[in-house]
């Protein structure tokens, strides 16, 4: 046991505690760079500074404290200085090092929120820093070699206040996108094309190619003998809330600015933040009262593919919240339907199932309500997204992958192995609903955004510790999604490569016959569609929807 004299103690503690504040500091940066819509200023973060130190700057202290006890104890070192320079340079680089990994972390997972310039600025930052963290080691080494202490340690925390303050001065311009002066006026014509689509959350070929190929998704094996498919490429964050607006506007988060459907409040600033960098541990910040959230209500909102729809008067049913059905109001379809694909899991009442159940009780009463307003307007565009698969495969993938995890017993195995296939058979008896009403020149798409993954050794463990291992699936990390097109205009049997969300956009506007915008990140996907159909419509390209008045024309003919 390592027992340091009273008066040394404190003096450890005081410049580990200047450490743990620095640390912070760095975490303010981080703050800043990744709320790309908010205007921090260095008052402000500051204090937010201040309030991080109550967790993470004590940790950062207990940290530095630790090792320096580690080092007196092999080391013949008797005192050192209320503030001392070797303590604080090399705990600046050890803190540095550290930071520099959550940084590359979290500008490497939220990166679409960064455009070109964004990221040669926080490229910039991250230079600096990691010339911070390499200087601290140096400057103690010349220290000991030649014996200038002042002159070493003076020129040391001058180049590091100027690599700090680079840092900070290299934050990104956080600046809404201004409207026009002026809107141009555009007469859309109408081409009479239907588009229907289907957003089945969750969806992932690992499933879908060994279920078709035992006969056992009849509707999804039609899509891909008959239509074109393939994986939707990786995108993070793989949140519902942006993902839907990067589908919806074809453009990355960078330009959208949808990035959050919360806000949080630190401590009792006025000061709203949409993104907290990960590995902060979120929910114990929000448990223990630092981090109070609300419902996000974005100042801008950019001009989406639906508002494109309203403005060009084409009939649309958009319904995207199944979270929001009546669970209350099951009705006996629902009820019938559950018993149909789970009969034998009726009166289980594991925790596990009743989530299921109401995930696929929840999807088969939004569902039934969307068919029956689509069946009464007829509309000319018709979306639709599930989400209940998303949360059976969280709690289900280790039966299906048994090998995986190898914590499950046989009898566990052949109860709930078949739990996600059955979700799977679900989803497939629905794309046949719709496929059986399919008109001539009606486009259908089934897609998800995400697939599914099991989670890492490493999270497993942080859950059994937390007390939270139901869950063994997630898709944090973007793991790739699938896409389905149908119809006559589409190419047969053609497995697409490359495609991308922010494709989908573009080229659903393409095959209504609407301009497609140049400032989308998506392009036109003109391989999906017949020669014939690209022959006789040539892409029509605008500037910008935003810059643009749209009103509906004549019907073409």
């Amino acid at each position: 046991m390592i027992i340091f004299p009273p008066m040394k103690f404190l003096k450890a503690l005081l410049n580990s505690l200047v450490c743990g504040l620095f640390f912070c500091c760095l975490l303010a940066l981080l703050f800043a760079d990744l709320n790309i819509n908010s205007r921090l200023d260095l008052f402000f973060l500051g204090r937010l500074a201040l309030v991080l130190f109550i967790t993470y700057g004590l940790i950062a202290a207990g940290l530095c404290l630790f090792i320096f006890a580690f080092y007196t104890f092999f080391s013949a070192r008797k005192n050192i200085a209320f503030i001392s320079p070797t303590f604080l340079s090399l705990g600046f680089s050890l803190l540095t090092s550290l930071f520099l990994v959550i940084f590359w972390n979290n500008t490497q997972y939220f990166s679409s929120f960064f455009g070109t310039h964004t990221r040669t600025l926080v490229k910039n930052q991250m230079i600096a820093l990691l010339a911070l963290a390499v200087l601290g080691p140096m400057v103690c080494f010349i220290y000991y070699k030649y014996g200038k202490k002042a002159p070493a340690f003076v020129a040391y925390f001058l180049i590091s206040a100027g690599l700090f303050g680079y840092a900070f001065y290299r934050r990104p311009e956080t600046a809404w996108p201004r409207p026009p002066d002026k809107l141009i006026h555009l007469e859309a014509r109408n081409s009479g094309k239907k588009v229907t689509i289907l957003e089945l959350e969750g969806l992932s070929l690992d499933f879908i190619i060994p279920l078709i190929s035992e006969d056992k998704l009849p509707n999804f094996s039609l899509l891909v003998e008959q239509g074109s498919w393939g994986r939707l490429e990786p995108f993070t964050p793989s949140d519902a809330f942006v993902l839907n607006a990067t589908f919806s506007t074809g453009k990355r988060p960078a330009k959208h600015r949808q990035i959050s459907p919360l806000t949080y409040r630190v401590g009792r600033f006025k000061q709203e933040l949409e993104v907290i960098p990960r590995f902060l541990f979120i929910k114990q910040l929000i448990r223990t009262g630092l981090l109070t959230v609300s419902a996000n209500r974005p100042a801008f909102r950019p001009k989406d593919i639906w508002q494109i729809f309203a403005e060009c008067r084409l009939p649309q049913v958009r319904k995207d919240n199944p979270d929001a059905a009546d669970i209350s109001k099951v009705t006996a379809k629902a009820d019938t339907l559950f018993t149909l694909f789970y009969k034998d899991l009726e009166r289980d009442l594991t925790p596990a199932v009743r989530l299921a159940r109401l995930a696929f009780l929840r999807d088969s009463l939004y569902e039934e309500a969307a068919f029956q307003e689509r069946t009464s307007v007829s509309p000319q565009v018709y979306g639709l997204r599930l989400n209940g698969l998303n949360l059976v495969e969280k709690y289900f993938y280790r039966y299906s992958f048994p090998e995986v995890f190898g914590n499950l017993t046989p009898e566990e195995t052949a109860r709930y192995g078949s739990v996600i296939e059955r979700y799977y058979q679900f989803y497939d008896q629905v794309i046949g609903k719709y496929l059986t009403g399919l008109k001539e020149d009606e486009l259908f798409i089934v897609f998800s955004p995400h697939g599914m993954e099991p989670l890492p050794f490493w999270k497993r463990v942080v859950d059994w510790l937390t007390g939270h291992t139901d869950v063994s699936a997630f898709h944090e990390l973007g793991p790739e999604g699938v896409v389905f097109f149908y119809g006559k205009n589409i190419n047969r049997e053609k497995n697409i490569e490359g495609m991308r969300l922010v494709d989908m956009a573009p080229s659903i506007l393409y095959y209504l016959g609407l301009p497609v915008s140049k400032d989308m990140d998506g392009i036109v996907l003109s391989s999906l569609f017949n020669r014939d159909f690209t022959g006789e419509n040539p892409i029509f390209a605008i500037s910008s929807y935003e810059d643009y008045a749209l009103s509906p024309g004549p019907e073409r003919p």
